[in-house]
């Protein structure tokens, strides 16, 4: 690297103790983002993987003299195609897992089934009407299979997802190898799910109860949002949260809509209802939030709650406004990243949504801003909201969320082709060309020269194919033209 953003930090070794020890495996690479510290990289290092987790981040010309290493992988070597004049030039940066904080992972099967209308006309034309025709057991399963499919390919190697059979989908993630956090849902109006509020709930705690020992899963509520949740149902949630120790995931201030509605039937602000409620804490992960005045953001530093962004969700749906993550951040509030579901994005990859959460908010910080005023969130910081924050607001974050020796070994290789590169984190959020290749859950290798090792990707393609010919065949008619 010939030159360095400003502050940039690059460090030369992470680990002087020269003990010989024995090791998995190394990875070689390029460059290392660890997220912490913070605005670091490692150059011409390699990471070393034991017994699941992260053993050390080394320079590579010291490897054989500190490590017994059973398999040194080279990612220039194992991804070479000798046929691509481009892998030769190729480098790559070795980064932490992507922690997706905020999914509908079956709703992959809805993808692009309404698009350029209002978002009440998505709801109550398309999507409401298309779920309540077809979502099963049999289409979260085959959802939620495409949605591990494109969140590995994309280097996600964590979730938390809010859905229907969430039972199912812990099935299909396990199965995957991937680590996730899934909300028991819970919604006041009948569903092929559940028929109450109370059934909803005890469906929680017997997810709760199941799951409360897994290494990679984990239970939370998933209260919808403040108009389709009862005060008696919210309450009930904060005591199961205290006595479990689990997470409470929500939509919150998403739409105008939202806020006013809330205001004209109780008289507060959706936030508000939730403080006086005692809902809002660090246990507390509230999807969306564009909607802020300076009051929400004060209630939102001071209970602790965690947001999380999803730029490209609202930007689809129309939403009228953008969550203020460089005022959030500034406040103190844990800011994380979410694509929303593959029905509202309409893809699962954190790597665009980091670059397009990057770009919003310079639009949201405005001109004059940038002239001096507010200064807006560097890409380091977009990153964290990628990886560590995540990992802090699932609690999880002494285990994963960052490459530091003792944490699982969740991390993903980048293959970098466009040149030149100055600042390896700047570029790794801001160029669109970048690909992820190969991706690590606790030391198991999930996704090898961008193909998946646990699932045979043409099989599910074919139970897809076939499930979205029955949604297809139920699809309201659209201005679409087409000539067979």
């Amino acid at each position: 690297m010939n030159e360095s953003s400003p502050n940039l930090t690059v460090e030369c070794s992470a680990n002087v103790n020269k003990t010989m020890q024995d090791a998995d495996f190394a990875v070689v690479a390029k460059w290392i983002i660890p997220v912490v510290p913070e605005n670091t990289v490692y150059q011409n290092h390699c990471l070393v993987v034991k017994d699941e987790k992260i053993l050390d981040i080394i320079r590579f010309s010291d490897l054989e003299q500190r490590y017994n290493v059973k398999n040194v992988i080279d990612l220039k070597e194992m991804n070479s195609d000798t046929s691509s004049s481009i892998s030769s030039t190729s480098e790559y940066i070795l980064a932490p897992g992507f922690i997706n904080m905020h999914t509908h992972n079956a709703m992959s099967l809805l993808r692009g089934y309404a698009d350029d209308v209002s978002l009440h006309d998505w709801l109550t034309k398309f999507i409401w009407p298309a779920e309540a025709q077809h979502v099963g057991e049999e289409f979260v399963k085959v959802g939620t299979e495409l949605a591990c499919l494109e969140m590995i390919k994309t280097g996600t190697t964590c979730c938390n997802d809010m859905y229907y059979y969430p039972e199912v989908s812990a099935q299909v993630i396990e199965q995957f190898g991937m680590r996730a956090t899934l909300a028991a849902p819970i919604i006041k109006f009948p569903t092929v799910y559940a028929q109450s509020e109370q059934e909803y709930i005890e469906k929680g705690i017997q997810l709760i109860e199941k799951y409360k020992d897994h290494s990679k899963i984990k239970i939370s509520l998933g209260p919808h949002a403040v108009y389709t949740i009862t005060d008696e149902a919210y309450l009930q949630v904060k005591e199961l949260s205290e006595k479990y120790g689990v997470k409470i995931h929500t939509h919150l201030h998403e739409t105008c809509h939202e806020v006013s509605e809330e205001v004209k039937v109780s008289g507060k602000k959706p936030i508000e209802r939730l403080r006086d409620l005692g809902i809002l804490s660090s246990s507390l992960i509230a999807a969306h939030m564009t909607q802020v005045t300076k009051e929400d953001l004060d209630l939102a530093a001071k209970s602790g709650i965690n947001v999380v962004h999803c730029p490209e969700s609202n930007l689809k749906l129309g939403v009228k406004g953008v969550s203020p993550v460089h005022k959030l951040l500034k406040q103190g509030v844990n800011v994380a990243i979410g694509t929303d579901s593959a029905a509202s994005n309409d893809d699962l990859d954190m790597l665009g949504e980091l670059r397009t959460a990057a770009y919003i908010d310079k639009l949201s910080a405005n001109t004059h801003s940038l002239e001096g005023g507010e200064p807006v969130t560097p890409s380091y910081k977009i990153l964290s909201m990628a990886t560590i924050n995540g990992a802090k607001a699932l609690g999880i974050d002494d285990k994963v969320g960052s490459l530091q020796i003792g944490k699982f070994a969740d991390f993903i290789a980048v293959k970098v082709s466009s040149h030149p590169v100055y600042d390896p984190i700047s570029h790794l959020v801001y160029v669109g060309t970048n690909h992820v290749t190969d991706v690590w859950v606790a030391g198991k290798q999930l996704l090898r020269n961008s193909r998946l090792t646990t699932v045979n990707e043409n099989q599910l393609k074919s139970r897809v194919l076939e499930f979205s010919q029955k949604i297809h065949a139920s699809r309201p008619k659209t201005s679409l033209t087409v000539i067979s």
